[in-house]
């Protein structure tokens, strides 16, 4: 059974980590695409190679010949559309953050628990196995105890208009970047507890966050998130250990560049990441879900705990949790 999916929007996401990977992979192809601008979706299907344009998502939902849909619109309404999806019996990958706040993923969770639908959430970093190398190598207690931990992304953001300046919209510097590190020193360490957070504010919203968090087993962290554009680009994992260093570069996109080096006593060592896309892993892993029942590690119950935790870094800061749209 092939998997055939309709794109919710014309998001400049959605060839990285849709249409290229569906290209190289069997069992998959994209079908259709639908857009609140319609012309901009002929365009969008004519760049990519995209066979059919729909009127609207609607369309997209209706179609009997679409088993599954790919959501990348503004994360506001990600919540609306997965409900939307799966009441039309559709398949659902749709773009972190999962929703707009808890109360709506835990919502979802609960709607969606023990159906025979794949509602998966595209966290496409940890489908790539450079996050599972690093969790082996501090398991192995290479660096020892692990004492302390900093995990950034930094990626500046110039235009006012974009929609990850636009709060109504779900955007904030921890909506957009800040979910990788919290989701990645989670996937680390388990579920921490928030003891502070600070947020820069900029137009109405987190340009910037930093958060300091507490884990079960000992382990201190820092989140820091920005998109101001004064900043320069930085995503990276540092972890201290009682014996050691581990540092992990371009730990969200390890398929660009990622490499991992350890420091002891004894020496240095480094090992390079996987080079296949993170979107392409993430991909098979749907498709996979779909076909055959497989695992789904980014499930919606996965999303509402990451969503959790924004909304508590978001409180820590003093900030209110982002309201969805319908």
């Amino acid at each position: 059974m092939t998997v055939t999916v309709g794109i919710l929007g014309a998001a400049r996401i959605t060839p990285l980590a849709l249409v290229r990977p569906a290209r190289e992979l069997d069992g998959i192809e994209v079908a259709a695409v639908a857009a609140r601008d319609p012309g901009r979706a002929a365009v969008f299907a004519a760049e990519h190679g995209v066979p059919r344009v729909l009127r609207d998502y609607g369309e997209i939902l209706d179609d009997p010949h679409i088993t599954a849909v790919y959501i990348p619109t503004p994360a506001a309404l990600h919540g609306h559309w997965i409900r939307r999806a799966v009441d039309a019996g559709k398949h659902v990958l749709c773009e972190k953050p999962f929703t707009a706040n808890a109360e709506e993923a835990v919502a979802i969770a609960e709607y969606t628990a023990g159906g025979p639908l794949v509602v998966m959430e595209a966290f496409h970093s940890l489908y790539h196995p450079g996050w599972a190398v690093l969790a082996r190598m501090l398991a192995s207690r290479v660096i020892g105890e692990i004492h302390r931990a900093t995990a950034s992304f930094v990626v500046p953001h110039t235009d006012p208009t974009d929609i990850r300046w636009q709060s109504s919209l779900g955007g904030g510097a921890l909506m957009d970047l800040g979910v990788y590190p919290v989701r990645l020193l989670r996937y680390l360490f388990g579920t921490p507890d928030i003891r502070s957070a600070h947020a820069e504010h900029t137009l109405g919203v987190d340009a910037a966050m930093t958060a300091e968090l507490a884990f079960p087993d000992g382990v201190t962290a820092e989140v820091v998130a920005s998109m101001r554009p004064q900043d320069q680009l930085r995503a990276e994992l540092h972890i201290t250990g009682s014996a050691g260093t581990a540092h992990m570069r371009s730990p969200y996109h390890p398929h660009f560049a990622g490499q991992i080096t350890i420091a002891t006593a004894s020496g240095t060592v480094t090992e390079d990441c996987d080079t296949r896309a993170t979107y392409s892993y993430q991909l098979q892993a749907f498709r996979d879900a779909v076909q055959q029942g497989g695992e789904v590690l980014t499930d919606a119950a996965e999303a509402a705990e990451t969503m959790r935790l924004i909304d508590d870094i978001y409180r820590a800061a003093g900030m209110r949790p982002r309201t969805p749209l319908t």
